[in-house]
């Protein structure tokens, strides 16, 4: 089990963000942190292992992107 003590004002900033997000409660407002967490290091993961991957080299764009117009 983990616990973790926040202040009043964040606790009322997430009921009210709870609120907007159909939260019930706040095991649901600690599951749906832990998962946008999990998703975010997910992304931080994925994103180290390309550049690991290509190192100095500029990765390729993904399939139907255009590379950006730079206005030279």
């Amino acid at each position: 089990m983990w616990q973790a003590r926040i202040g009043r004002d964040l606790a009322e900033q997430l009921r009210a963000d709870a609120e907007v997000l159909g939260l019930q409660g706040r095991t649901d407002i600690v599951k749906a942190a832990l998962a946008l967490l999990h998703r975010q290091a997910a992304e931080e993961r994925m994103a180290q292992s390309v550049d690991e991957f290509y190192g100095d080299s500029t990765p390729p764009l993904p399939l139907g992107v255009a590379p950006a117009d730079d206005g030279s």
